[in-house]
């Protein structure tokens, strides 16, 4: 059994193979193929992808004004005047129509050597890139918990499935033992009634149980990324084990590898240079360069050439810059209360998916142990009632007390499936079983 989130930023999945598909969707699937296949097709990934890479050119854009700008211009224009009266010193004067054509060709250069906030303009670019890789690794993790949580629900439904196609072969036997009886006059016809009635609710329950696993595919092929007619067929099964985790070093792994910590803290950091910039840019503002051009304008051949420097400061904006930097530093206090605000619903998190899985290991063991009870009690009863030694409500009841114990087991098994799922995403990294492998 695979568990997988993803703690820190990673490169894209394989290749697509030729089908459009990096994994072979005709063969049975495990956990771990459905997860990159996920991660491959899924829209939410898709977003953060893209959203990393707006910031990525965001940070490049920014970083492009500590280099020299070259460009090159060309433009050319013709024009036509009228010929028209025009008023000069009090008299009137005809004027010429005249055609004029225009043509200018240039290589400009342009540095700007120091300006007022620029360095934090640009950290914080490069703060919010990096920020953004984590976005994608913790739209993996998110990603990776709910197809590991449909993957076992679909485990849990073929399971279930077999429990109600079992319970209606014990019920089709329970009343052909019931029709022998009554045929050899040892059994009252009215015996017949309950075991109908057993075979009816029992069909009933298999038709909602094939319902069942079909919504519950249908939801998985989604998160995949597959078309609705898609055939899919899973490979792993339910495994067991142990599970003997310490709070505190679980909430330690979960604050050192949670992608959305790391995202968060970035977010931080990037709020406080942008009141830092806000802060410069308030203040007197310096500012140097140099630019010149060499080109050739309507027949004429030169350069031209400037170096500058200026200082800035607003004497009166009617508390605009005041108000952008309150803005820049509430926003600053905000990331810092949203990242405590995280902290402490990872702690929450964490603490909740620890107990659920304490909880799901001890259960997992008993209700086991219960359903082998209930087959051995139905089997029992069963034995009395052929031998005239019991009702058959009797036996009714075993079948019933078996079909919940049955329910009860698959319900173990998938509970503690999902809560070992739910803690590798609440701690940002795989668990491990006691004997050290891998889930």
């Amino acid at each position: 059994m695979c568990l997988v989130a993803v703690a820190q930023p990673s490169s894209d999945t394989a290749p697509v193979s030729a089908g459009g598909f990096s994994v072979d969707i005709t063969q049975p699937l495990s956990l771990q193929q459905c997860i990159e296949l996920a991660w491959e097709r899924h829209p939410d990934v898709a977003v953060a992808k893209a959203e990393a890479q707006a910031a990525r050119a965001n940070a490049i854009q920014q970083r492009s004004s500590l280099y020299p700008q070259l460009v090159l211009e060309w433009d050319a224009s013709h024009s036509q005047s009228l010929d028209r009266p025009v008023n000069v010193g009090g008299g009137v004067v005809q004027s010429v129509a005249e055609r004029r054509t225009q043509r200018d060709a240039d290589v400009a250069l342009s540095y700007t050597l120091y300006e007022s906030g620029r360095k934090s303009r640009i950290d914080r670019a490069k703060t919010s890139a990096v920020a953004s890789e984590y976005g994608i690794a913790d739209a993996r993790r998110l990603l990776a918990y709910e197809v590991s949580s449909t993957y076992y629900a679909i485990l849990a439904a073929h399971e279930y499935a077999a429990v109600t196609m079992s319970s209606v072969a014990n019920a089709e036997r329970h009343r052909d033992m019931v029709q022998a009886r009554v045929e050899a006059g040892v059994a009252p016809k009215s015996d017949l009634l309950p075991v109908s009635v057993e075979v009816s609710e029992a069909r009933l329950e298999a038709v909602r149980a094939d319902t069942d696993l079909a919504v519950t595919y249908a939801a998985f092929k989604a998160l995949l990324g597959l078309p609705a007619d898609a055939q899919v067929t899973l490979s792993d099964v339910f495994a067991e084990g142990s599970y003997e985790g310490k709070l505190d070093a679980l909430l330690e792994t979960a604050e050192r590898n949670r992608p959305d910590v790391a995202q968060q803290r970035l977010s931080v950091r990037a709020a406080e240079l942008g009141a830092a910039t806000a802060e410069a840019e308030a203040g007197v503002q310096l500012s140097a360069g140099v630019s010149g051009d060499y080109g050739r304008h309507t027949g004429n051949t030169g350069e031209a050439w400037r170096v500058s420097i200026g200082a800035t400061y607003p004497l009166f904006d009617a508390g605009a810059s005041q108000a952008e930097v309150t803005a820049a530093r509430a926003s600053a206090q905000s990331a810092q209360w949203r990242l405590a605000a995280l902290m402490l619903s990872v702690q929450r998190e964490v603490e909740t998916a620890h107990l659920r899985l304490l909880q799901a290991a001890e259960t997992i063991q008993a209700a086991h142990v219960t359903r082998q009870d209930a087959e051995n009690s139905l089997a029992a009863a069963e034995a009395r009632y052929a031998e005239g030694l019991a009702i058959i409500v009797e036996v009714t009841d075993a079948q019933l007390a078996l079909l919940r114990a049955q329910v009860a087991d698959v319900q173990a098994q998938y509970d503690y499936a999902d809560a070992r799922a739910a803690l590798s995403k609440a701690v940002g990294k795989q668990i491990t079983t006691a004997a050290g492998d891998e889930q």
